[in-house]
């Protein structure tokens, strides 16, 4: 039952946020401390209780609302318990510019109990519940402000979008269902090698049809349009959707349906496999390409994601142990990394009014800690050395040729075009930032503010971050290998 108090915490404590009436001030500490004990909770039990499995409903035969902890569920949890309260604070600081403080808050503890919820997850339907319940509890985070069209736009793509893709990895479980009649995740699969031989075609279905369904949330390709139309959403919603719980838990459902319900064993010589790897290849191009050409700094960054979600998906699709240790080193790295980068893109819309790129010259001067840590996580999503992104690549290309296939091989040479392409449009966003121009008259500055220390604190964190893990990962990294060998 402990599992259910750490789900529910969270959840109760936004519940309570409209009953409690507190003004700005107490309710920030509020909101900041339940985010703070929701994690300390969650790490309780993901790493120092006894829980293991706990069932709170039998539908019927096959299908049960249940959860458990496993060493997937603890490397999700490690992103969520660590990054969400650290958004929450940012959101002190940068909600005081924005209406409905309260609505904002309730909603934004209640979908991080539905997170955990999903990181929890014993099996498929229960997975497919919590996955579905973040789509409509984060739709209204999306479209915070509620009468701007953009936000209308945004949320009507983010729901059509995500019901559609949810559908779609439904019909795959069920498919899959008829065949095997269990969907409990285990490790190395629950589908046996003579029942996938005798029902190769539909098995094969299902499989891509899981893929694309939950692939949706992680933005491939044709979807990936909706991550960039959903950053007119307040930054904190940005941070969360493109670093944290909603991309995350579509790459989070792809491991699980690869690794713990279908088999990577069973899917290692399939055309299901050739089908993801490629369509997780033409997604890294095009979101890399995308990027480039996008002028608005929130949605480069979103088309950013896109492609770097995809790095995990190809590294999925080697259908390998040491491709599925890669796969969850970057989702973990891309998730600090990435989150840093939209906290500083929204300090700077809200403090310089500035949301272009070429409208950023010079900002380094008024906002040096801001762009600094700009700086340090652009140096890591490219791959630069001593830092994280540094050691999740290398784990990603180190994956691809030990698969020795066509197309892990092309997987490299789309990865290498993609680090090329990334160096382009973040870096163009730091030289231009550093480096305006000797003509340049800093005197169009005079609006610009610096951010505040809530947020100067966050960056500065999260940069230590990304800097102790690029010299210092080992531990992580060995704890990983165990998860995708099924030790821990």
């Amino acid at each position: 039952m402990i599992v259910l108090a750490g789900i529910l915490l969270p959840i109760v404590a936004g519940l309570l946020i409209p009953v409690l009436k507190l003004n700005n001030q107490t309710r920030n500490v509020y909101v900041v401390v339940s985010a703070f004990a929701s994690s300390v909770l969650a790490f309780y039990i993901a790493f120092a209780s006894n829980f293991t499995t706990f069932t709170l409903l039998h539908l019927n035969k096959i299908f049960s609302i249940g959860f458990k902890i496993d060493g997937l569920s603890k490397i999700f949890l490690l992103i969520i318990a660590i990054l969400w309260p650290i958004a929450t604070l940012y959101a002190t600081e940068y909600m005081q510019h924005e209406e409905n403080q309260d609505s904002f808050f309730r909603y934004y503890l209640i979908a991080f109990g539905i997170a955990l919820g999903l990181s929890f997850s014993k099996n498929a339907i229960t997975m497919y519940l919590f996955y579905e319940l973040l789509t409509f509890l984060t739709l209204p985070l999306i479209m915070h402000d509620f009468y701007d069209k953009r936000a209308q736009y945004a949320g009507k793509v983010y729901l059509i979008v995500s019901v559609l893709g949810a559908a779609t990895a439904l019909i795959g479980i069920v498919i899959f269902t008829s065949i095997v009649p269990s969907v409990e995740f285990v490790q190395g699969g629950v589908l046996e090698a003579v029942s996938y031989r005798n029902n190769y075609i539909l098995i094969n279905i299902a499989y891509i049809l899981c893929f694309i369904g939950f692939g949706v949330k992680a933005a491939i390709i044709p979807f990936t349009y909706w991550l960039s139309v959903c950053g007119v959403a307040p930054t904190p919603v940005s941070a969360l959707l493109h670093a944290v719980a909603v991309v995350k838990a579509g790459t989070f459902a792809i491991m699980r349906v690869t690794f713990y319900l279908f088999g990577n064993t069973n899917m290692y010589d399939s055309f299901a496999k050739r089908v993801v790897t490629v369509i997780a290849i033409v997604t890294i191009i095009y979101s890399s390409i995308m990027a480039v050409r996008e002028k608005q700094i929130k949605r480069r960054l979103a088309y950013s994601t896109a492609s770097n979600l995809s790095y995990i998906l190809f590294a999925v699709a080697l259908m390998t142990k040491s491709g599925f240790a890669a796969g969850m080193t970057h989702m973990i790295f891309h998730a600090i990394i990435k989150i840093n980068l939209f906290f500083i893109a929204g300090a700077i819309i809200i403090y310089s009014h500035r949301e272009y790129v070429d409208d950023m010259k010079g900002i380094a001067k008024k906002m040096p800690i801001a762009m600094f840590a700009f700086l340090v996580a652009s140096l890591a999503m490219v791959g630069i050395p001593l830092t994280c992104g540094f050691v999740s690549k290398y784990a990603l290309i180190t994956s691809a040729i030990e698969a020795n296939t066509f197309l892990s091989l092309v997987g490299i040479v789309a990865l290498v075009i993609s680090s090329l392409l990334t160096l382009i449009y973040l870096f163009n966003i730091v030289i231009i930032a550093y480096i305006p121009g000797e003509n340049f008259d800093y005197n169009t500055l005079k609006d610009v503010k610096a951010p505040g220390k809530v947020m100067r604190f966050v960056f500065i964190l999260i940069t230590l971050m990304i800097i102790y893990f690029g010299v210092n990962s080992d531990s992580l990294l060995n704890f990983i290998e165990s998860v995708a060998n099924g030790i821990a």
